[in-house]
């Protein structure tokens, strides 16, 4: 793991260049967006630890954690959080390491760098696959089901959805994010109380900053070395 001192959104912005596979994917939607795989070991996987310091109120509620969408926006907001729920299911033993976590969202404004954000993340943080439906779309009940039924049932460790249910989106409106388990539910209150500890005193963060994002517009496999995106 190489650690990256956070210096204003460099090493962020390093993680936003256009990439390679995001352009290989555009063919298969001309060809009638048939499933296929991409594989490569060319990709930067390497985790970064980012010096980061405790944003205050990232407190859930039973729907997540919701806010102005330019809050959400304002780096690190999203960073803190989300490294808060790993740390969190990390104490709580849960099998993040190689596992399989579910991440997309309703399709409001920000949904599309908010995934790609989660996924860099997610694999600095151990995961090994993340699920995301085409364009990044899934619905709270369908992320549920996903985790539920999908493939042999009750494969991934939980989800990530983007969203804020029927309040309004938009770049002057709300934003969302919650964490789902493995039984397809939301965290209960005890977990997301030991989100709101880690979020009151976090130091650093994880994440690929390397990694290109991917283009999810189309149901497609990537395989980067060691890690997998299934877009489906």
């Amino acid at each position: 793991v190489s650690h990256a001192p956070c210096q204003g959104e460099g090493v962020w912005a390093q993680a936003t260049r256009p990439l390679l596979v995001t352009c290989l994917s555009q063919p298969l939607r001309d060809m009638g967006g048939s499933a296929s795989s991409l594989a490569t070991t060319d990709v930067d996987t390497t985790p970064h630890v980012v010096k980061t310091s405790p944003i205050p109120g990232q407190k859930p509620g039973t729907s997540g954690l919701r806010k102005k969408t330019k809050e959400f926006m304002r780096y690190p907001y999203l960073h803190n959080y989300v490294q808060s729920v790993f740390n969190t299911l990390k104490d709580l033993n849960v099998p993040v390491e190689g596992g399989t976590l579910v991440v997309s969202g309703d399709g409001r404004y920000w949904n599309d760098k908010a995934i790609q954000i989660i996924i860099k993340m997610a694999f600095a943080n151990g995961v090994g696959r993340v699920w995301c439906g085409t364009d990044g779309l899934l619905s709270t009940p369908a992320t549920s089901a996903v985790i539920r039924c999908r493939e042999a049932g009750f494969q991934p460790f939980g989800g990530f959805i983007c969203s804020a249910s029927h309040n309004p989106g938009g770049p002057d409106d709300d934003f969302g994010i919650k964490y789902n388990c493995e039984n397809g539910g939301p965290a209960p209150e005890k977990m997301t109380d030991l989100m709101v500890a880690w979020t009151a005193k976090i130091e650093e963060f994880k994440i690929c900053s390397g990694l290109p994002d991917v283009g999810l517009n189309v149901p497609i496999t990537y395989k980067l070395g060691s890690k997998t995106v299934e877009v489906f």
